[in-house]
C-alpha cells in the first residue's frame, strides 16, 4: 500500500459557479501531486501538496529539445 502524506492549502482559490464552463488552463485545482524520483530506488515520497511553480534545472533535456 502506498503511504501519501497529504498538505492542505492554508488559502483555498473561490469555486467556480455550479454550471460555469471550466475552461482548459483557467480553472486550477488547489493541490497537485508530487513524487520523487531517484536512480536505483524509483519512485518515492509521493505527497499532496498546495498548488504551486515547478522547480526545473536548466540543463533539463526539455530545454535542449525544445531548440
Amino acid at each position: 500500500m502506498l503511504d501519501i502524506k497529504i498538505t492542505r492549502t492554508t488559502t483555498p482559490k473561490a469555486k467556480p459557479e455550479k454550471g460555469a464552463a471550466l475552461g482548459f488552463g483557467k480553472i486550477f485545482t488547489d493541490h497537485m501531486f508530487v513524487m520523487d524520483y531517484t536512480e536505483g530506488k524509483g519512485w518515492h515520497d509521493p505527497r499532496v501538496v498546495p498548488f504551486a511553480n515547478l522547480s526545473m534545472s536548466p540543463a533539463a533535456m526539455v530545454f535542449h529539445y525544445g531548440q
